[in-house]
């Protein structure tokens, strides 16, 4: 059936001042986090040459290959509403501030990086570094993932193993996940201690990256989407202000493409409203069904039929992202729909 080959509808996200819609024709995708950070390692390792044994990578120094590893993978990012931000260490510098992911902005922020600074006297004190940037990990919306690009030479300083272990003791949600530069025992030992903290972690050699788009495909998946055979169609772009049932201009936009989807491929679809956790449960309740009631009202006025739709409200009950923080509240006031078998 047509409906459930459906693409990814609207998981969108303002892209220069754009609402963009993604399509996926294999299937639904469905993102796996609300926010991520590149975290870049800057030290004077990483602008020596690469020693891996690959002789196209050993010409070029480890930050060189970083740089085109993440390039090809902010390349392969699909437009998910996600927030995304660029940190490096040693030292710890912000390079781009979290915000609504822009695959632009991000590729600029990329090649500011610089491949050639010195090697001498420029250590790596991972852990104190991870330390200094947990309450920066702290305020992401969830699910976060940290994303670090690194040879794993840690030679100062606290563990980097103990401070990762320490963030996911304080955030359940976030799980970091390594591109690897390691060419020496003790950085690959480092590595494969934080990915083996917790099973979520992806391990990536920034030299497939660079060489193989499979490897760029399997590590964009399994650390930003998942795709689902079915009929869900997410409206995350279908947001609403605090304690308010109104459809805004932007996500006007999104619900005239979902009537155009809707109408080419009828079928039974429930609509879901949500709330954030700010109020008493009955009131929450409440407001999401007048959510979905408004999407509901605002299809049928471009044409859905009324008898394709139906709505629930579930409040605060399905949280998708952090209510701890302010942008995870706001994406969890929110609409959702789902084709019925």
């Amino acid at each position: 059936m047509k409906r459930f080959k459906l693409v990814a509808l609207i998981a969108a996200m303002v892209m220069a001042m754009a609402t963009v819609a993604v399509a996926a024709p294999a299937g639904t995708m469905v993102p796996k986090v609300a926010s991520f950070d590149f975290l870049v390692d800057y030290s004077g390792s990483m602008m020596m040459k690469n020693n891996s044994g690959n002789l196209t990578a050993d010409k070029l120094t480890k930050m060189e290959i970083a740089k085109a590893a993440l390039t090809r993978v902010n390349d392969k990012i699909p437009a998910l509403n996600y927030s995304g931000s660029m940190h490096t260490f040693a030292p710890v510098a912000k390079v781009l501030d979290l915000a609504p992911y822009n695959k632009g902005n991000m590729d600029a922020a990329i090649k500011s990086l610089k491949s050639n600074l010195g090697i001498f006297n420029r250590l790596t004190p991972m852990g104190d570094d991870l330390s200094v940037l947990n309450p920066t990990y702290n305020a992401m919306a969830r699910k976060a993932a940290v994303i670090m690009v690194t040879d794993g030479a840690a030679n100062r300083g606290l563990n980097p193993v103990d401070q990762v272990n320490a963030l996911y003791a304080a955030n359940p949600d976030i799980c970091v996940h390594v591109i690897s530069l390691a060419d020496e025992p003790k950085g690959k030992e480092v590595i494969q201690q934080i990915a083996a903290l917790r099973k979520c972690s992806v391990v990536a050699e920034a030299s497939d990256l660079v060489s193989l788009d499979s490897a760029v495909d399997k590590f964009v998946r399994d650390v930003f989407y998942d795709v689902v055979e079915g009929g869900v169609i997410g409206l995350r772009s279908v947001q609403f202000a605090f304690d308010s049932a109104a459809i805004d201009g932007p996500s006007s936009a999104i619900l005239d493409e979902a009537a155009q989807i809707l109408k080419a491929n009828p079928g039974r679809v429930m609509i879901s409203g949500h709330t954030c956790n700010i109020g008493n449960a009955a009131y929450n309740m409440q407001l999401s069904i007048r959510r979905a009631n408004a999407v509901k009202e605002y299809l049928v006025k471009k044409g859905v039929p009324a008898s394709m739709l139906s709505t629930e409200g579930f409040g605060l009950t399905r949280p998708q992202f952090d209510n701890r923080t302010e942008e995870g509240r706001r994406l969890n006031r929110r609409a959702e729909a789902t084709y019925l078998p």
